[in-house]
């Protein structure tokens, strides 16, 4: 734990401030707090959550830490694009540009990462291969993690109500995707107890307040 602790404090000096920085840039001119750099933020720090766990049966080395805390600042940059569901091939780009203009040399994965940040956006999991310790299941398990609890209902409310869903349609449509990110953490990560009964509990309080949401606008009817 020593040696993973090491680690991430290594890769956190490295690459911690300038993405965050980077960015936020990226999302100076629009106005999505819930899917901006504060949210990559959260990411990492779950990602970290989900490799600490895993380090207990699994060896860490620097790369998937570096690839972790890079997709996860890109990740959601696409949005300053395009606000649709389908963003991360966008993202994937800015990602490539900021490497290139900043003159930072890319990491030895670095397809890989790009391939995760692309990915990440797939709430159907077709592209997910079930193997918990790859970089798009971290990524993917990590971003699904920050829609649940408290942050998670106001964050689903803002992005979907931007994407033009009626406020009588919102609590159906963040039921159906809320589970689909419920059961594709299952899948990968129900081995790690005390991180899924964390994020079950997380899952259960934004999953209660969209069906108590539900009933309040069926029964003003």
């Amino acid at each position: 734990m020593e040696h993973l602790s090491h680690l991430i404090l290594k890769v956190e000096e490295e690459w911690l401030n300038k993405l965050f920085i980077g960015c936020k840039e990226l999302f100076s001119e629009t106005k999505i707090p819930s899917h901006d750099h504060e949210h990559s933020k959260r990411v990492w720090n779950i990602c970290k959550e989900i490799i600490i766990e895993l380090s207990n049966s699994f060896s860490i080395d620097e790369k998937l830490l570096e690839a972790c805390i890079i997709a996860s600042f890109f990740h959601d940059t696409g949005l300053s694009k395009t606000l649709s569901e389908n963003h991360g091939l966008e993202s994937r780009k800015l990602c490539q540009e900021y490497f290139f203009h900043n003159n930072i040399e890319e990491p030895a994965i670095f397809d890989q990462i790009l391939e995760a940040i692309e990915k990440h956006d797939d709430k159907e999991y077709k592209e997910s291969n079930n193997n918990p310790y790859s970089i798009l299941s971290i990524l993917c398990a990590a971003d699904d993690l920050d829609a649940f609890g408290r942050i998670g209902i106001i964050r689903y409310t803002e992005i979907y109500l931007l994407r033009g869903i009626g406020f009588n349609e919102l609590p159906n449509a963040v039921i159906e995707n809320m589970d689909k990110r419920f059961v594709n953490f299952e899948r990968n990560y129900r081995f790690l107890p005390r991180l899924y009964n964390k994020y079950l509990n997380q899952y259960q309080i934004a999953k209660d307040f969209f069906i108590e949401l539900k009933k309040e606008i069926t029964s003003s009817y």
